[in-house]
């Protein structure tokens, strides 16, 4: 006889409520004696039906929303790592209401590493959850600057979360807000190193690194006192100093990998 297909994970708000309050139960069942009561007649008592608990991940996701609503990124991730780390049942789906805030805080403080940590350390049915998989892309592509996958990447994770059958949608909301936020700080960070990386960039390049359109790039630009030559194309960073690579016309994606390697030196020399 074939093997029936493997069930997918719960994705719905009701799945991801009956699958935590299954996991509780369940727990329950195994701590007690099912041949404890009994009635006159020697017949077992039904048990009472046990209210919908909610788990610690439940319990604590309220606070780390309202935490994303204040952008206080760092409680997200102090309240969350120490939550997660000390939880019981992991296994359960409910543990994204935490991992997916956790993760998302980290990469908004540009703190790639512990939130590469906080993903590798869930059990493997949840690692294959859905909005695990679209954490794990962005995070990839954060991580190895690969900036146009980093922002197509992240769009598709804030469509997901705005989806009816999202998990639960107070999440997807704290993850839409999470995710227009790493964007933002992804940009700002980039758009600094562009300034201190080029002596001069084409306009089409500067498009690519910020994943902004013609406008919203020029309107950056002039806002931070960069010079425009409408001409060609050409933008130029106030106080340009050498060295710095110069991009002066739309290049092949290489420049981007030299990009890399100069933002890698400057960010060293920081270091030290």
């Amino acid at each position: 006889m074939a093997q029936a297909p493997p069930t997918p994970p719960p994705m719905s708000a009701t799945e991801l409520r009956d699958e935590a309050r299954d996991s509780i139960i369940a727990s329950s069942a195994e701590s007690s004696d099912p041949t404890a009561s009994s009635d006159s007649s020697g017949s077992a008592e039904t048990p009472a039906q046990l209210p919908a608990a909610q788990d610690i991940y439940q319990q604590v996701f309220p606070q780390l929303s309202d935490l994303a609503e204040q952008r206080n990124f760092i409680g997200i991730t102090n309240i969350a790592e120490h939550h997660d780390l000390n939880g019981s049942n992991d296994k359960s789906y409910t543990r994204l209401l935490l991992i997916a805030p956790l993760v998302l805080a980290y990469m908004v403080l540009d703190d790639l590493t512990p939130a590469q940590h906080a993903l590798a350390r869930l059990p493997e049915n949840v690692s294959l959850h859905p909005l695990s998989h679209a954490l794990a892309a962005l995070l990839a592509s954060a991580s190895e600057r690969k900036y146009e996958n980093t922002y197509s990447r992240a769009q598709e994770l804030f469509q997901m979360s705005q989806q009816s059958d999202f998990p639960d949608p107070m999440l997807g909301k704290t993850v839409g807000l999470l995710v227009n936020d790493f964007l933002d700080a992804f940009r700002k960070n980039t758009f600094t190193l562009v300034s201190r990386a080029f002596a001069c960039l084409h306009v089409t390049e500067a498009q690519k690194l910020l994943g902004l359109g013609r406008k919203e790039v020029l309107a950056i630009a002039n806002n931070n006192h960069w010079q425009f030559d409408s001409a060609s194309g050409i933008l130029r960073p106030p106080n340009a100093s050498l060295p710095a690579l110069v991009a002066t016309k739309p290049v092949p994606p290489s420049s981007l990998m030299t990009f890399d390697l100069v933002v890698n030196s400057v960010t060293t020399s920081e270091v030290h």
